[in-house]
């Protein structure tokens, strides 16, 4: 029988087998999502190509087209009334303030998850709350203006921010 000390140096060893395995198996993945993604770019040109060339499909395009002008300029003119405008400016307000909220606890749980290591906290009303930590792959152009967090650097410079 193991004991606990043995497990956990078995486990070890695992995890770095495992951490090995998956360096060289990280760019080998980057590369078959990226030919999967031209795949699919070439078969949505094929499929919008067929689309185009059928004349029925064609004019139901124009007239839905023209239906959407007409539901536009409707809504643009219900909404700019006083009291939708109100609204509008009250929505816009809300939204930009959620998403500075986000992006500060985003922040916050990203350090809670290194510091603590969990992915739970608790909220004003004592309930825990899980949280999900996401890595995503940026693309290639991104590596060249982005920081490490994946902000875009090149809009802040073009400011004259830092």
């Amino acid at each position: 029988m193991e004991t606990a000390v043995e497990e956990r140096s078995e486990l070890d060893s695992e995890k770095l087998t495992l951490e090995q395995m998956a360096t060289p198996a990280v760019p080998r993945r980057i590369s078959m999502i990226e030919k999967y993604k031209d795949e699919i770019k070439v078969a949505r040109e094929a499929l919008r190509n067929a689309l185009e060339d059928d004349p029925e499909y064609e004019e139901a395009a124009i007239e839905a087209k023209a239906a959407a002008q007409k539901k536009k300029q409707i809504k643009d003119q219900i909404w700019g009334s006083a009291d939708n405008q109100a609204f509008l400016a009250k929505i816009k307000e809300n939204q930009e303030e959620i998403t500075t909220l986000e992006e500060i606890l985003n922040t916050e749980l990203m350090h809670v998850y290194q510091t603590r290591n969990t992915d739970q906290v608790t909220d004003e009303n004592g309930e825990p709350r899980k949280f999900k930590v996401i890595a995503k792959l940026l693309p290639k152009s991104a590596n060249k203006d982005a920081d490490d967090f994946g902000s875009d650097l090149s809009n802040n410079s073009q400011r004259g921010e830092a």
